[in-house]
């Protein structure tokens, strides 16, 4: 007698029901979407949350990963940028930011990398890696965690941003 066959592995939807006073809200979807929804709504009863939001800086993982796309991308042993051509300190805070991305999605084991890997991620000089690297932590761009181990700040997540708008528009 063979083995059932398993069934296809469905997306995992969420269902969620909040009552706030007299306010109800139903919101029925995949995780991201409900939680989206969430915060709209809860931002309609409570306009504060919205300047709370606005004021606050959270990065929005799926934002992150869609400027990755051809910009940088996971293999088997680790995070390839796409970008060679960019400057010593962009390269590396796009390559942080993919690290970022990348643990947070489960790519990859740890956020940060050591000195010789950024260098090798970005193609750069690890002597001209280790000068920018000193200078982007006073920057508040990058921290240093561990011994020799480096990830992005939230600056350096903003200051990312911008460096794949700018490559993305060619200039």
């Amino acid at each position: 007698m063979g083995t059932p066959a398993q069934e296809p592995q469905t997306a995992q939807r969420l269902k969620l029901h909040l009552e706030v006073g007299d306010v109800k809200i139903d919101l029925e979807g995949e995780p991201d979407e409900v939680i989206r929804g969430l915060f709209i709504q809860l931002a309609k009863v409570f306009p504060a949350l919205e300047l709370a939001r606005k004021l606050s800086f959270s990065p929005d993982l799926v934002e992150l990963s869609e400027s990755l796309i051809e910009v940088a991308e996971f293999a088997p042993e680790g995070l390839l940028l796409n970008a060679k051509e960019l400057p010593a300190d962009e390269a590396i805070v796009v390559t942080l930011l993919g690290m970022y991305v990348g643990y947070r999605l489960g790519k990859v084991q740890s956020e940060s990398l050591q000195a010789l890997g950024l260098a090798k991620a970005t193609g750069k000089a690890l002597k001209t890696v280790s000068n920018q690297l000193a200078w982007m932590v006073d920057e508040g761009l990058v921290e240093r965690v561990g011994r020799g181990e480096y990830r992005i700040t939230s600056l350096g997540i903003k200051h990312a941003q911008s460096v794949i708008v700018e490559l993305k528009k060619g200039g």
